[in-house]
């Protein structure tokens, strides 16, 4: 049981990360502010778990860092919580954020790309999901 609370958790698909880092995105928005998010960057660790910090960051030996300001989904982020900043709105540009997130750490990580896009497991999972229809 020690074992398994204390064990790093890898991430096993790239949805799983990108899950994550907007669970992330969304925190920082709502904690720290859009502004704070845009002079930030995100990295990916040798687990391929992304982090967000408020200062640039350097690409490490195992990971990638990616500055925010440089993605055009944050700089749309921005200018929208400019103009309303409705949470409900917000939570709109999080999703095209979390896109551009994943569009550089594929073209930024080897490792990342090596991931497969959904889990084999989730697979499994939504193909015995009732529809919604």
């Amino acid at each position: 049981m020690l074992r398994r609370m204390f064990a790093t958790r890898t991430m096993h698909s790239q949805r799983q990360v990108g899950e994550r880092a907007a669970q992330v995105i969304d925190r920082v928005i709502f904690d720290m502010g859009v502004d704070r998010l845009v002079q930030g960057s995100f990295g990916l660790d040798r687990h391929l778990r992304p982090h967000f910090s408020s200062a640039p960051v350097m690409r490490g030996r195992d990971g990638v860092a990616v500055a925010l300001a440089q993605l055009a989904e944050c700089t749309a982020l921005s200018a929208a919580a400019r103009r309303d900043p409705d949470p409900a709105v917000l939570r709109l540009y999080k999703a095209a954020v979390v896109a551009g997130l994943l569009r550089e750490f594929r073209a930024r990580s080897p490792r990342f790309r090596a991931l497969p896009v959904v889990h084999a497991g989730q697979r499994i999972a939504e193909r015995n999901a009732p529809d919604s229809k």
